[in-house]
């Protein structure tokens, strides 16, 4: 936990990173599909809410947000925002893995856009998928965030081609030696794992495709050029040729009754 709150103190505002050109890509395509499913009156618990770059979006639209974090500077982010419009049902600071407070299927939508690929631990996965699970309604959302195992490999490829060892541990396992820091899946794997939990599959995205490759090309892009960009992706971002490559990837699911 400390290398976590290490990161996003001195390494990562996560409340800008999404607002360059090459990160809307991810943003766009990430509110393209909440918008299909998180209509106005529905109680929607960001549970990894970030700086709650989708947070207020999604109360704009009529939800009722619940919006939660592990990461106080995140969690003071989004009540500075919210103290100036409130918007917001409700603030917190805590873990996915432990969602006491909320009793069992609270929730229309949960949203795990982010602890996932923190938790380095198989155990601390599960409980993460088992715990948002419990405070979803039957029937209700699930969107879950990941980042590719495949996609890292290739865009860090060329700065670790000689050190073949590392690139052999970090396929196998998704995470660097002694770092908690990030975990890297497969989609083949990210399906497996949320079946397991009596999910429906609605749509798997390759939510910002190789921007290792074509992100600097993408900033530079004018307005227009950009549109067409992502009239482009948007148009083949759900194509599964397309999900190994992308950085990071979306599953929108339902939690089937059981």
């Amino acid at each position: 936990m400390q290398e976590i709150q290490q990161f996003y103190h001195s390494e990562c505002n996560e409340s800008e990173r999404l607002q360059s050109q090459a990160g809307q890509i991810e943003y766009i395509t990430t509110m393209k599909y909440l918008k299909m499913y998180c209509k106005k009156d529905m109680s929607v618990l960001d549970a990894c809410a970030g700086g709650g770059i989708y947070a207020f979006p999604l109360a704009d639209l009529g939800c009722k947000v619940t919006a939660g974090d592990l990461i106080d500077v995140n969690v003071a982010h989004i009540n500075s925002e919210n103290t100036k419009n409130p918007k917001l049902t409700h603030i917190y600071q805590g873990s996915i893995l432990d969602l006491s407070f909320f009793p069992d299927e609270s929730f229309d939508i949960v949203l795990n856009l982010g602890s996932y690929y923190h938790l380095c631990d198989e155990s601390d996965r599960q409980k993460s998928l088992a715990e948002s699970l419990r405070v979803l309604k039957n029937g209700g959302i699930y969107v879950i965030s990941y980042i590719s195992r495949c996609a890292n490999y290739m865009a860090h490829f060329r700065e670790l081609q000689d050190n073949y060892p590392f690139l052999v541990n970090y396929m196998q396992n998704g995470f660097i030696e002694n770092s908690t820091l990030f975990y890297s899946t497969t989609p083949e794997m990210m399906e497996a794992d949320l079946q397991n939990q009596n999910l429906k599959l609605l749509h798997h995205i390759a939510t910002d495709g190789p921007i290792f490759i074509y992100g600097d090309i993408v900033q530079k892009m004018n307005k227009s050029d950009f549109e067409a960009f992502m009239d482009i992706h948007l148009a083949h971002c759900d194509k599964k040729s397309n999900l190994g490559y992308s950085e990071h990837g979306l599953i929108v699911a339902q939690k089937e009754t059981r």
